[in-house]
């Protein structure tokens, strides 16, 4: 009985909380693995089967595991199927984030006992039907459980120590998952597209989930100033085009939740125009080093393209007035303007690409613009 009695005392709680307050900092920054907590969880209670897990539960999809106690082959089956199924999401749903619960108090699994989850999943690990557990939120689709689950027979002894040290170091472990979350930002602002979407034919943009826009190209800054065909309105993208506004929610919450679309691009009119707004999944970030808790939000491609007419007509005039523009000057500013390149500028301007590089800088000069996307965008002000 001497683990007991040590279990049971203040000494252990607070030596326990020490050890994993230093392990929780070295995991928030990616010092260590997540799995090292549930290894030292494992350690202070033996037999237990400590897991923290990320759930997207809007989803219905677990983001990140790390467990210590359970076959691999089972957890598998949790996230695959099983984790639909148990009865203590619902629980957890409705819980405070940052409250510690102890399940044989608050929400036992006997009162589950004849489901599917107890009988096929849950009573076969054989240390998993009582637990401790703390419910942390990120956001809406990165809530963090941390549950340290054992055997109902452990639990007279298990659930009195297990609450204290979570109780006393929940405080670090919510900066921890806060830390996480900062990391997940930082390698969100380092996964910049700039460099790709710059050379794609046609308004190019970036949204996340919920549509926010992330990154976007000249062409896109062109079309979001002039509005006709789509606007970012509240940092969301939204098109004009009622059906096709439905077709685009629809289908980006297929792509972020890695489902397949039926359809991938839509055609619509604007006016004289016919244009064409296709969709496709960003590539995930490869992970370097130890797996994360919270991973970089998902995002989508969406490209604008014209595909028949309703050329940009730009305000000569006002172009003129506003930086002194010579006309062959404000005409080379009406084919960017469209789209084109410097090369293609050169062929349809009659003139050699080296004589258009040379207007261009001149125009950089008298702008005040240093780039040709940085030129097209501030040309969208002089749109007719």
């Amino acid at each position: 009985m001497w683990e007991k009695r040590v279990i049971r005392g203040d000494d252990f709680v607070k030596g326990a909380v020490a050890e994993l307050s230093d392990c929780l900092r070295d995991a928030a920054w990616g010092r260590t693995d997540w799995v090292d907590i549930c290894r030292r969880l494992e350690k202070l209670l033996p037999g237990s089967a400590p897991a923290i897990m990320n759930y997207d539960l809007p989803r219905g999809f677990i983001n990140a595991s790390f467990v210590e106690g359970i076959d691999e082959e089972s957890v598998e089956t949790y996230r695959t199927h099983y984790a639909a199924l148990n009865p203590w999401l619902d629980y957890w749903a409705a819980s405070p984030s940052g409250e510690v619960r102890i399940s044989e108090r608050d929400s036992p699994s006997s009162a589950f006992r004849k489901s599917e989850f107890y009988n096929d999943w849950l009573a076969p690990q054989g240390n998993m039907t009582a637990a401790v557990g703390l419910r942390l939120d990120v956001d809406a689709h990165n809530i963090i459980h941390v549950a340290w689950h054992y055997s109902e027979s452990n639990a007279a002894d298990y659930d009195e120590p297990a609450a204290a040290i979570l109780d006393n170091v929940k405080g670090t472990f919510a900066d921890a998952v806060r830390a996480a979350a900062l990391l997940r930002d930082g390698v969100e602002h380092r996964l910049r597209f700039g460099a790709v979407i710059d050379r794609i034919d046609g308004a190019a943009l970036l949204v996340e989930r919920d549509r926010r826009i992330r990154e976007v190209n000249a062409e896109a800054i062109a079309g979001l100033q002039a509005g006709d065909v789509f606007s970012g309105a509240g940092g969301m993208l939204h098109l004009r085009d009622a059906g096709a506004q439905r077709w685009l929610e629809e289908n980006i919450s297929r792509l972020i939740g890695g489902l397949p679309v039926t359809a991938a691009s839509t055609v619509i009119r604007n006016e004289e125009r016919i244009l064409r707004v296709s969709l496709t999944a960003a590539p995930d970030h490869v992970e370097r080093g130890f797996p994360a808790l919270v991973h970089p939000r998902p995002v989508v491609l969406v490209v604008v393209r014209i595909l028949a007419g309703g050329e940009a007509r730009i305000d000569d005039t006002s172009l003129r007035f506003a930086f002194g523009l010579s006309t062959a000057e404000v005409r080379l500013c009406e084919v960017l303007a469209n789209g084109y390149s410097l090369a293609d500028a050169a062929e349809m301007l009659g003139i050699s690409e080296g004589t258009v590089r040379q207007r261009v800088k001149v125009v950089f000069q008298k702008t005040g613009t240093h780039r040709q996307g940085e030129l097209i965008a501030m040309l969208g002000r002089f749109r007719l």
